[in-house]
């Protein structure tokens, strides 16, 4: 009795470990695809600024500059963390679509649901900045003024659900579906449902009235 009791206690000693081995290993593979996330961003960016000098813009290059060091000093404090409040990702999110709207001057929209509280609801830092440049990159700059982007955040039973659509003309090729940012997130996304199994996040992506529109369901939150 006592060799199987003894035996029992080892073996769920052996299992805690292993979990929590396999936890802070996907902390660790969370944090190397945030930490990748900055640089492809910073490229962009000053991209972006390279193009409106390049324009003779320089007015506007400035403001870029001006703005892309307060963006960039948000990021840089949250890109530490693996999670952040939602009121302040919808202000790095608002501050990126200010700057690249000096570039390609589409309009955009930032919705939440009045039931959410966006002081106290957690998101994974910087989860959506991607899908949200990659709304920019490859829905609306080419439309410049006509292009409109508009983002909801609501409530959906006991799931937050978030939807980015832009009047694009939607992925030409898997690449564009598949592109840098996009396939960062869809990592993290997977990581996050292993830590998470209760808390799952989806993504969709489809076409719907001339939009494109990627849904992204935080489950039980």
């Amino acid at each position: 009795m006592l060799a199987a009791f003894y035996f029992y206690q080892q073996k769920r000693g052996n299992q805690l470990l292993k979990q929590k081995q396999e936890t802070e290993t996907s902390i660790l593979k969370l944090k190397s695809i945030q930490s990748q996330l900055n640089p492809h961003f910073i490229f962009n960016s000053l991209s972006s600024i390279q193009s409106l000098i390049n324009s003779n813009e320089i007015n506007a290059a400035n403001e870029y500059l001006s703005r892309f060091s307060d963006l960039m000093r948000n990021t840089l404090v949250q890109s530490n963390n693996l999670f952040q409040k939602l009121d302040k990702e919808i202000n790095i999110l608002d501050t990126f679509l200010k700057l690249e709207q000096l570039r390609f001057q589409f309009s955009y929209q930032i919705t939440t649901d009045g039931i959410i509280n966006k002081f106290d609801t957690e998101i994974p830092s910087l989860l959506l900045q991607p899908i949200v440049e990659n709304a920019v990159k490859h829905g609306v700059s080419g439309l410049r003024e006509k292009g409109v982007i508009q983002i909801y955040f609501y409530l959906g039973g006991a799931d937050m659900l978030v939807e980015i659509k832009d009047n694009g003309p939607g992925f030409r090729n898997v690449s564009e579906e598949n592109g840098y940012g996009l396939k960062l997130t869809d990592d993290r996304i997977k990581l996050l449902n292993n830590l998470m199994k209760e808390q799952e996040i989806i993504k969709n992506i489809y076409r719907k009235d001339d939009e494109t529109v990627v849904q992204l369901i935080f489950k039980n939150r």
